[in-house]
Protein backbone atom coordinates (compact mmCIF):
# COMPACT_ATOMS: atom_id res chain seq x y z
CA UNK A 1 0.00 0.00 0.00
CA UNK A 2 1.41 3.32 -1.03
CA UNK A 3 -0.30 6.46 0.22
CA UNK A 4 0.29 10.09 -0.71
CA UNK A 5 -1.43 13.17 0.65
CA UNK A 6 -0.69 15.49 3.54
CA UNK A 7 1.51 14.04 6.29
CA UNK A 8 1.05 15.05 9.93
CA UNK A 9 3.63 13.97 12.48
CA UNK A 10 2.48 12.77 15.86
CA UNK A 11 3.15 15.40 18.51
CA UNK A 12 6.13 15.04 20.84
CA UNK A 13 5.72 17.04 24.05
CA UNK A 14 7.03 16.91 27.60
CA UNK A 15 5.11 13.69 28.29
CA UNK A 16 6.78 11.99 25.32
CA UNK A 17 10.25 13.01 26.45
CA UNK A 18 9.44 11.97 30.03
CA UNK A 19 8.40 8.48 28.85
CA UNK A 20 11.59 8.21 26.81
CA UNK A 21 13.71 9.29 29.80
CA UNK A 22 11.90 6.78 32.04
CA UNK A 23 12.59 4.01 29.52
CA UNK A 24 16.30 4.91 29.42
CA UNK A 25 16.52 4.99 33.23
CA UNK A 26 14.79 1.62 33.53
CA UNK A 27 17.23 0.19 30.98
CA UNK A 28 20.30 1.68 32.69
CA UNK A 29 19.42 0.33 36.16
CA UNK A 30 20.27 -3.35 35.39
CA UNK A 31 23.56 -2.25 33.81
CA UNK A 32 24.55 -0.46 37.03
CA UNK A 33 23.47 -3.33 39.29
CA UNK A 34 25.08 -6.23 37.44
CA UNK A 35 28.80 -6.91 37.11
CA UNK A 36 28.17 -8.60 33.75
CA UNK A 37 27.03 -5.56 31.78
CA UNK A 38 27.22 -6.85 28.18
CA UNK A 39 23.81 -8.59 28.19
CA UNK A 40 21.93 -5.72 29.87
CA UNK A 41 23.53 -3.20 27.47
CA UNK A 42 22.37 -5.21 24.45
CA UNK A 43 18.84 -5.48 25.87
CA UNK A 44 18.79 -1.78 26.82
CA UNK A 45 19.93 -0.62 23.38
CA UNK A 46 17.34 -2.88 21.74
CA UNK A 47 14.52 -1.64 23.95
CA UNK A 48 15.37 2.06 23.59
CA UNK A 49 15.79 1.68 19.82
CA UNK A 50 12.41 -0.08 19.55
CA UNK A 51 10.76 2.59 21.70
CA UNK A 52 12.15 5.43 19.57
CA UNK A 53 11.28 3.54 16.38
CA UNK A 54 7.71 3.11 17.60
CA UNK A 55 7.41 6.83 18.29
CA UNK A 56 9.05 7.90 15.01
CA UNK A 57 6.88 5.42 13.11
CA UNK A 58 3.65 6.96 14.40
CA UNK A 59 2.19 9.59 12.10
CA UNK A 60 -0.96 10.39 10.15
CA UNK A 61 -1.74 11.13 6.51
CA UNK A 62 -4.84 12.51 4.82
CA UNK A 63 -5.00 11.01 1.35
CA UNK A 64 -8.10 11.85 -0.66
CA UNK A 65 -11.06 10.45 1.28
CA UNK A 66 -8.89 8.32 3.61
CA UNK A 67 -7.31 9.04 6.97
CA UNK A 68 -4.23 6.83 7.08
CA UNK A 69 -2.77 6.03 10.49
CA UNK A 70 0.83 4.80 10.55
CA UNK A 71 1.89 2.90 13.62
CA UNK A 72 5.40 1.44 13.52
CA UNK A 73 5.37 2.44 9.82
CA UNK A 74 2.37 0.13 9.12
CA UNK A 75 -0.54 1.99 7.47
CA UNK A 76 -4.22 1.58 8.33
CA UNK A 77 -6.64 3.49 6.07
CA UNK A 78 -9.92 4.72 7.54
CA UNK A 79 -12.79 6.39 5.64
CA UNK A 80 -13.12 10.11 6.38
CA UNK A 81 -16.80 10.06 5.37
CA UNK A 82 -17.50 7.79 8.38
CA UNK A 83 -16.04 10.27 10.91
CA UNK A 84 -18.89 11.70 12.98
CA UNK A 85 -17.12 13.69 15.70
CA UNK A 86 -13.73 15.07 16.71
CA UNK A 87 -13.13 16.27 20.26
CA UNK A 88 -10.19 16.96 22.59
CA UNK A 89 -9.55 14.20 25.10
CA UNK A 90 -7.36 13.47 28.11
CA UNK A 91 -7.94 9.72 28.01
CA UNK A 92 -4.98 7.45 28.61
CA UNK A 93 -6.27 4.77 26.25
CA UNK A 94 -3.59 3.04 24.24
CA UNK A 95 -3.64 4.75 20.91
CA UNK A 96 -1.47 5.76 17.98
CA UNK A 97 -0.60 8.99 19.80
CA UNK A 98 2.83 9.91 21.12
CA UNK A 99 1.61 12.71 23.36
CA UNK A 100 -0.24 12.04 26.59
CA UNK A 101 -1.49 15.61 26.96
CA UNK A 102 -2.42 16.88 23.45
CA UNK A 103 -4.83 14.31 22.05
CA UNK A 104 -8.01 14.28 20.01
CA UNK A 105 -10.65 11.56 19.89
CA UNK A 106 -12.15 10.70 16.52
CA UNK A 107 -15.49 8.93 16.62
CA UNK A 108 -16.92 7.05 13.66
CA UNK A 109 -20.59 6.69 12.70
CA UNK A 110 -20.03 3.02 11.87
CA UNK A 111 -18.67 0.70 14.58
CA UNK A 112 -17.30 -1.60 11.87
CA UNK A 113 -14.59 0.94 10.95
CA UNK A 114 -12.57 0.35 14.13
CA UNK A 115 -14.39 -2.85 15.14
CA UNK A 116 -15.04 -1.10 18.45
CA UNK A 117 -17.17 1.61 19.98
CA UNK A 118 -14.06 3.28 21.44
CA UNK A 119 -12.82 6.34 19.56
CA UNK A 120 -9.53 6.60 17.70
CA UNK A 121 -7.18 8.72 19.83
CA UNK A 122 -4.36 10.53 18.02
CA UNK A 123 -2.05 13.50 18.62
CA UNK A 124 -1.27 15.31 15.35
CA UNK A 125 1.06 18.28 15.18
CA UNK A 126 -0.81 21.28 13.66
CA UNK A 127 -4.07 19.94 15.06
CA UNK A 128 -6.15 22.90 13.77
CA UNK A 129 -4.93 22.40 10.19
CA UNK A 130 -5.50 18.65 10.49
CA UNK A 131 -9.10 19.08 11.69
CA UNK A 132 -9.78 21.77 9.08
CA UNK A 133 -8.60 19.44 6.31
CA UNK A 134 -10.83 16.62 7.59
CA UNK A 135 -13.88 18.90 7.82
CA UNK A 136 -13.21 20.24 4.32
CA UNK A 137 -13.52 16.65 3.05
CA UNK A 138 -16.46 15.75 5.33
CA UNK A 139 -18.42 18.87 6.41
CA UNK A 140 -20.74 16.69 8.54
CA UNK A 141 -18.05 16.14 11.18
CA UNK A 142 -19.05 17.65 14.51
CA UNK A 143 -16.02 19.39 16.03
CA UNK A 144 -15.93 20.07 19.78
CA UNK A 145 -13.53 22.63 21.16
Amino acid sequence: MDFEGTRYASRWDASTWLLLLLMVLVCILPILLDSDWVGPVIVAVGMVTSFIGLFLGTYYRIDGDKLVIYQFFKPTALPIDKISEISPTKTILAAPATSLTHRIAIKFSDRKVLKSSAPLVISPVHEDKFVAQLTAINPNIKVEE
